[in-house]
């Protein structure tokens, strides 16, 4: 296990879109353990997570199912990757948003096939 660099801080950044609104959190996260493969960190109050290194600087969809208008990405990095990662929220919410109204509109094309049948 390596010396824990006091230096380095962790961010959680979340992109929340929630029906017309779009707001973004950043939260600090401390450094408790740093190996070859992970860090351990943890939020002013939480519990510990455990964050491999190539999954750092990468967006997670935390939404698993679209409901009330919600969704939500998040990823966590470093200070100096923020605004890099507020971009990739915001082109993972658009992907998301995107797939749905392309499933959607497949969905209508089937209804209206399934009610000219009737």
């Amino acid at each position: 296990m390596s010396r824990i660099n006091h230096t380095l801080r962790f961010f959680k950044v979340t992109g929340e879109l929630r029906k017309d609104k779009c707001e973004f959190t950043i939260d600090p996260w401390k450094l408790l353990l740093e190996t070859q493969r992970y860090y351990e960190i943890r939020p002013e109050n939480g519990a510990v997570k455990r964050i491999y290194k190539e999954k750092l600087n990468t967006t997670v969809v935390e939404t698993k199912q679209y409901a009330n208008g919600l969704l939500c990405c998040s990823a966590f990095c470093t200070e100096d990757r923020i605004e890099d990662l507020q971009r990739l929220i915001l082109n993972q919410l658009q992907t998301s948003i995107k797939t749905y109204m392309e499933d959607l509109k497949l969905n209508l094309v089937a209804l209206s096939r399934y009610s000219s049948g009737l």
